[in-house]
């Protein structure tokens, strides 16, 4: 059996493996390079069309083209079975408009811009602006550019922008790095001629400064439980405090948050997000597409240089001095933890992502979780790097002390904290608290408490103060592969450890606690299973008791440490799953983590080795998914501290970020603003510019 890992380029905008060709430009217009209102930009050399990724309409029957089996019948293997990630086939395959403004130019022609209309900024927040014009010749068009804002034309065009031709038939103009000094409404116009014909578009972009109503947080500390809908919460809350005759024995540390409401979790792109551009949203206040962070989709082939958005790492590093963490059970490359302060198109770039955090202004002074692999030089046994630099020394050289296990950490912590820790406990992913701490298979990896213990053990030293995230993350990973149990055991550790932040900022009146998910999960508790019921096999559901013959599970937690003692009693919760692909499932807990289903010549197919015997419930997936997946609709928010009753409310993820914002009250100095250059691109020509009057 082989392993794919995920490679998350969706269409050709998405660049999945593309090099970018040299480009040879040609400046038509000259200029002073000062900041404008409105600028004209083309004339681009001819070029060949780069490379990029696409993605092939998926064979319903696989590549073998054996035909759509039958209704009701499993999908049988058609060749070898492989196991893959559950993010693997999350890109697109079907065309789809990334968002931004769009206008017809002749046919087949397209202008956009980005960032998207509607968009939403914090007055002195960074951005890059992009237009985008295709299906033109690039060697005879030209590219006006104009903004107008509350108090007219508005001068914010600083700097040489790049002009691009990602294709031999599109032109490209990027400003990086700007921002809008004051709150309002800014427009934005874009005019492309080509051929003799012109078009134009335009979007709208909403700027606003914090609303201070209270005495402002000093410190944020935020919690993600990935894939935490209320299935999950409600499961925790049976397995860890017990309920009988209708009422529990006690409540979750979630539940005892002083408000709460409902997050909505679309993207740019989709109405199904991934938790990339879910948690992007939270860190940015910017939709984003699916396994895109901190960026706007375009149609750069180069992952990495899509259009930014500043990351809450990067906002209150620079503007309010504000020290940042990170912890996680996940990879720390991984897309959540990675969207506190990485931009990527594509969010399986680890070694970029890694490369990103040891620049100073996108660096966190706690970062913990797994991900050793992409840190330690390829000739180390299990690397994913390709060359023999170690970032462990890197980080080192900057300060850090690393860890690597938990008396390692106990060690760092037990004299005067470390000013910067890193540590990584495991080549990929942590394992799970079923697993890790239940069962006791791995001593050496701390659980989540104690590494967010070990951050604000750091942190609360800060005298700017600190923003911490803090991510249950194999709360989706169980989730995907079905497996209930081991979600809920670890959605109960990450209430325990919001329990720590919450004991740690109860004497304390400037710390603000949020709890979220970055999206929902096709997990639902349904009933109980009892094994006393099932017939002698154990393979049929007679076990499974809905409505009056439910009952009650026989969890038991006789240490009283919030976890059952046995995750497999007589009588267990039955869970069921709104989406799967074909599998076997006999409804009791698993031995090990195990995938329910395989792919084989291009499709999913039962996993032989997963409830073996047991019957096989029929998938409702597209073929090529062998694990359940993310579902659309909203999930909870929970928040104590000031600032807290912002989240009181229905919220798009993107106001998330301005709650925060809000809590924090930070205002971005008029210094902070003006006079930036932004980031230059190696390879991109300077483009000089004419001021024009803005028709904005």
């Amino acid at each position: 059996m082989t392993t794919s890992k995920p490679d998350s380029a969706s269409d050709a905008g998405d660049g999945a493996d593309a090099t970018r060709r040299p480009i040879t430009r040609r400046d038509l217009l000259k200029g002073s390079g000062a900041a404008t209102a409105a600028v004209v930009l083309g004339g681009l050399m001819p070029l060949g069309v780069a490379a990029s990724a696409t993605v092939p309409p998926a064979d319903p029957a696989g590549s073998n083209g054996a035909g759509t089996p039958r209704a009701g019948k499993p999908l049988a293997a058609r060749g070898p079975l492989s196991e893959v990630d559950p993010h693997v086939a999350t890109a697109r395959t079907r065309p789809s408009p990334a968002g931004g403004a769009l206008a017809t130019l002749l046919e087949g022609a397209r202008l956009r811009i980005l960032p998207i209309d509607k968009a939403k900024f914090l007055a002195g927040a960074k951005f890059d602006l992009r237009v985008e014009a295709t299906g033109i010749d690039p060697a005879t068009s030209s590219i006006a550019i104009s903004v107008s804002g509350p108090k007219g034309p508005a001068p914010i065009l600083v700097g040489d922008p790049e002009q691009t031709s990602s294709a031999a038939d599109s032109l490209e103009v990027t400003y990086r790095g700007l921002a809008y000094p004051d709150p309002g409404t800014y427009l934005v116009e874009a005019v492309v001629e080509s051929g003799g014909a012109s078009a134009s578009a335009e979007v709208a972009h909403e700027v606003v400064v914090a609303e201070v109503r209270d005495k402002p947080a000093k410190n944020v500390i935020f919690f993600l439980g990935d894939g935490m809908g209320a299935p999950a919460i409600t499961a925790a809350r049976i397995l860890s405090k017990g309920i009988s005759e209708g009422k529990y024995r006690g409540l979750l540390e979630i539940d005892r948050m002083e408000y709460r409401g409902f997050v909505s979790t679309s993207g740019v792109d989709s109405i199904a997000t991934d938790s990339a551009n879910s948690m992007s949203a939270y860190m940015t206040g910017h939709k984003s597409s699916v396994n895109a962070m901190g960026v706007y989709e375009a149609n750069e082939p180069d992952p990495n240089k899509h259009p930014r958005v500043e990351t809450m790492t990067e906002l209150l590093k620079r503007a309010a001095g504000k020290s940042i963490g990170v912890v996680t059970t996940a990879e720390i490359q991984d897309a959540t933890p990675a969207a506190v302060w990485a931009h990527t198109r594509r969010r399986s770039e680890y070694i970029e992502i890694m490369d990103q955090a040891l620049k100073p202004e996108q660096q966190a002074d706690v970062i913990l979780g797994g991900g050793r692999a992409s840190l330690v030089p390829k000739s180390v046994p299990g690397s994913r790097r390709t060359d023999e630099r170690d970032l462990r020394n890197e980080f080192r050289a900057q300060g850090f002390e690393y860890v690597a296990t938990r008396d390692e950490l106990n060690a760092a912590l037990a004299g005067t904290p470390p000013q910067k820790l890193i540590g990584t406990f495991t080549m990929g992913n942590m394992h799970v608290y079923l697993d890790r701490e239940h069962k006791g298979l791995h001593p050496d990896e701390p659980t989540l408490m104690e590494m967010t213990e070990a951050a604000l053990s750091v942190l609360e030293g800060k005298k700017g103060g600190f923003f911490l995230m803090v991510e249950g993350a194999s709360i989706d990973k169980q989730e995907h592969p079905l497996d209930g149990p081991r979600a809920v055991y670890d959605t109960i550790e990450m209430d325990q450890a919001v329990g720590v932040a919450k004991r740690w900022a109860a004497d304390r009146d400037d710390t603000l606690i949020v709890v979220t998910a970055d999206h929902n999960h096709s997990m639902s508790i349904v009933g109980t299973q009892d094994r006393n019921l099932r017939d002698a096999t154990g393979a049929d559901r007679s076990g499974n008791g809905v409505y009056g013959d439910a009952g009650y599970p026989t969890y038991v937690d006789s240490d009283g440490d919030g976890f059952p003692d046995d995750p497999n009693p007589d009588v267990q919760l039955f869970f069921g799953w709104s989406n799967h692909p074909d599998h076997m499932d006999d409804f009791q807990v698993d031995a090990a983590p195990t995938q329910p289903a395989l792919l084989s010549g291009g499709v999913a197919v039962p996993n032989p080795a997963h409830d073996a015997g047991a019957l096989v419930q029929i998938g409702n997936l597209p073929y090529n998914q062998t694990n359940c997946v993310h579902t659309v609709e909203d999930v909870g928010i929970f928040a104590s501290g000031p600032g807290a009753a912002r989240f009181n409310a229905f919220l798009d993820n993107t106001e998330v970020f301005f709650a925060i914002v809000d809590a924090l009250g930070l205002r971005v100095a008029p210094s902070q603003v003006r006079g930036g250059q932004g980031h230059s691109v190696v390879g991109a020509a300077k483009t000089q510019k004419k001021e024009l009057v803005s028709v904005g």
